[in-house]
């Protein structure tokens, strides 16, 4: 048999020494190159004597006989392109084998390549972007000028190295071999290690799978810094604390006649004299004598950041600072080093950086939307209440810190533990007193206090002369639920003032906004509007069916049902909130 095959390959070799085209055989179970003809060789550019019997992989670097290809352009002997196409001609008696034909790129498809090579070089080198491609052994193939700059390496020394020697890690928690074993992406996450130049570097990287004739090839990582990020947050939260200390409260100036020189809110800027309002401020006032956390609870605009100045300006603690932040502003993966603060080179460049509970030292931290942060800080946000110390991040010392937590919430906090969205240890944690605003609906006595109030205000800063709302106005406004409570009738008031005349002494009909119903719900109480509140209803309730359909088919995956449905995730999150999906 050992003869007959090779008596098979000599007349092959024979049968294809004077075809013109670049012909060659290789043995895919041992990798050999066991035949080829002189044109073969011409091309690749290597002497015909040495090709016979060596291994195809060392000859041609990147020829890979394991790979299901059938077309892939290699450069040879330096910069020299070639492209190969391969065919399986193997079968059970002679063995697995491959058929290459070889040819060299013509000129202009070579130029071709080289521009759009260069182009994308040029685009890759000058993003905010880490880029990083591997093939799919995990060996790196490509990095951007940003990575690089990124781990003070040089492209030369990382080309062809597994990505775990270079950044020394083990390459079982390689996110870039899982994208490349599962096949599929891997969503945002976070990443710390050492760079080459010993700073401790934090990133967020995505990692998504390259294939080529239906196979999976490699994979892309894409890496991005936090430190300009980190460094932009907390000069926006410097800036908010210092017009928050700096300025007089609008609002309070507005209330008292323009004399208010108050930091914040108190519980007399607070109006209404409704039930509901009156023991949610008899609650506040207790609480502003003690020093247990508050838990806030309100649906959006219905004045928790209000009641949360008023607490704390009552409160011993008044002549201290108030420092707020909005969970639900901040990236999640930069709200971390906000709270707790960062340490001198934990970032390239980054410098001792206290955290917000430390710049509350003494005085209240307000966490506004807490059921929008992350739960895995959630954890390390107990630990902060029962240890009464930080740890800066990327820092080993425990520093002690006295501050009041009032937190707010506009969902549900039984909703929001069942969600997923509050550790229950923290929310009982949190809310050792607990205070529920009710919606405007709820309180419709105070809707005409209110639209006095804001009719006023709107007086001194337009110039304008009103002194009289029509019933017609008081009507409308009573009939109305205001799913935006308070603030939405602040704009909508506002938008009228800004209809009325200047010598205009009432605010009529006339110059109520249009479509209050088409763009923010159902008034109350009219046959015509009752229709088109079940139009909406049955609207909303496909929008729901639509919602779960598309979840069902994405085996409840977020990321895929949001893509599916053209909506980003925290859009998604809303709906299904809204419609009680679970």
């Amino acid at each position: 048999m050992v003869k007959k095959h090779s008596l098979i390959k000599d007349l092959f070799a024979a049968f294809i020494s004077e075809i013109n085209q670049g012909l060659a055989v290789v043995n895919v179970e041992s990798g050999l190159l066991e035949v080829c003809n002189h044109r073969f060789a011409e091309i690749i550019r290597i002497d015909h004597s040495l090709l016979r019997g060596e291994k195809i992989g060392e000859v041609i670097p990147g020829f890979d006989v394991y790979k299901n290809e059938t077309d892939k352009v290699l450069r040879v002997a330096g910069q020299h392109q070639v492209r190969f196409k391969f065919v399986d001609i193997g079968n059970e008696q002679l063995g697995s084998f491959i058929l290459v034909f070889v040819s060299e790129v013509l000129p202009q498809e070579q130029e071709d390549m080289t521009f759009m090579n260069e182009a994308f070089r040029t685009v890759l080198d000058h993003i905010d972007e880490g880029v990083l491609i591997a093939d799919d052994q995990n060996r790196i193939t490509y990095c951007n000028q940003v990575q690089l700059n990124f781990d003070g390496l040089k492209l030369k020394d990382i080309l062809g190295k597994y990505s775990w020697d270079v950044y020394d890690f083990n390459a079982e928690i390689s996110m870039m071999r899982k994208c490349v074993e599962t096949e599929k992406p891997i969503d945002t996450y976070v990443q710390y290690y050492i760079s080459n130049s010993g700073q401790y570097v934090r990133v967020t990287g995505n990692n998504l799978p390259v294939r080529h004739n239906e196979k999976t090839v490699g994979s892309v990582a894409i890496y991005r810094n936090l430190r300009k990020s980190e460094d932009m947050a907390c000069k926006i939260i410097e800036l908010q604390k210092k017009i928050s200390e700096d300025q007089p409260d609008l609002e309070g100036a507005l209330i008292s006649g323009g004399a208010s020189k108050k930091k914040y809110f108190s519980f007399d800027d607070i109006l209404g004299v409704s039930h509901g309002i009156s023991r949610s401020i008899e609650v506040a006032r207790l609480a502003a004598q003690s020093d247990s956390p508050v838990f806030i609870y309100g649906e959006t605009g219905t004045g928790k950041e209000m009641f949360a100045q008023s607490i704390h300006s009552e409160s011993d603690r008044s002549n201290k600072p108030l420092v707020s932040i909005n969970c639900a502003a901040i990236p999640e993966n930069l709200l971390e080093g906000i709270i707790f603060g960062t340490l001198k080179g934990v970032f390239t460049g980054a410098a001792d950086r206290k955290g917000l509970f430390e710049e509350a030292d003494g005085g209240t931290i307000f966490l506004d939307e807490i059921n929008s942060m992350p739960i895995a800080l959630q954890s390390k946000l107990l630990r902060v209440l029962e240890e009464r110390k930080v740890r800066r991040l990327g820092g080993k010392e425990e520093i002690p810190v006295d501050v009041r937590i009032i937190s707010c919430s506009n969902v549900p906090p039984q909703q929001a533990i069942t969600e997923n969205q509050i550790r229950n240890d923290l929310y009982y944690r949190l809310a050792v007193i607990n205070i529920e605003i009710p919606p405007l609906r709820e309180r419709r006595e105070d809707i005409q206090v209110l639209t006095q109030f804001f009719v006023g205000k709107f007086n001194l800063k337009f110039k304008k002369h009103v002194c009289q709302i029509s019933p017609e106005i008081f009507e409308l406004v009573k009939s109305y639920d205001w799913p935006g409570n308070v603030r939405q009738l602040k704009h909508w008031v506002e938008s009228a003032m800004n209809m009325i005349p200047a010598d205009e002494p009432i605010f009529s009909e006339q110059y109520a906004p249009q479509g209050l119903h088409v763009f923010y719900g159902k008034v109350r109480n009219t046959e015509k509007s009752d229709k088109k509140g079940e139009v909406f209803t049955q609207i909303h309730e496909n929008e729901r069916l639509k919602i779960k359909e598309a979840l069902k088919r994405n085996s409840g995956n977020i990321s895929k049902t949001a893509q599916e449905l053209g909506i980003s995730r925290q859009v998604l999150y809303y709906r299904m909130r809204k419609f009680e999906i679970r």
